[in-house]
């Protein structure tokens, strides 16, 4: 069930998941492209927490109930790297994910907190 909000997602917040998605899942890089200040980059949580880019995750599809859906489908899929790097963004996008990690010589330690 889709959840009603009071307010509108905000044109930074619109580019900022745009160019998340062209840049391949750098979140600070596509908070500072879209407008936003570096130091505000640096803390990527002041956006994703947001009501604003929560309503625009929401209503692009992106809510709590389909994530566990997508992340089942990635993890079936064939093309392993692609699908770490799709899920690695959703993650992002939600404010799910606390460290940059990298797939490829990602140890066992470096998924606590997730």
């Amino acid at each position: 069930m889709k959840k009603s909000y009071n307010i509108k997602p905000k044109h930074r917040h619109k580019q900022a998941l745009q160019n998340l998605v062209d840049n391949g899942g750098n979140m600070g890089k596509a908070m500072v492209d879209a407008g936003y200040k570096k130091n505000t980059a640096h803390t990527p949580q002041k956006m994703t927490a947001s009501k604003g880019f929560v309503a625009l995750l929401d209503d692009i599809g992106l809510d709590d109930n389909t994530i566990g859906l997508l992340l089942n489908k990635h993890a079936k899929s064939s093309d392993k790297r692609a699908s770490l790097q799709a899920i690695k963004m959703v993650l992002q996008a939600r404010g799910l994910l606390k460290h940059n990690i990298t797939f490829e010589k990602a140890e066992s330690e470096d998924y606590q907190g997730l």
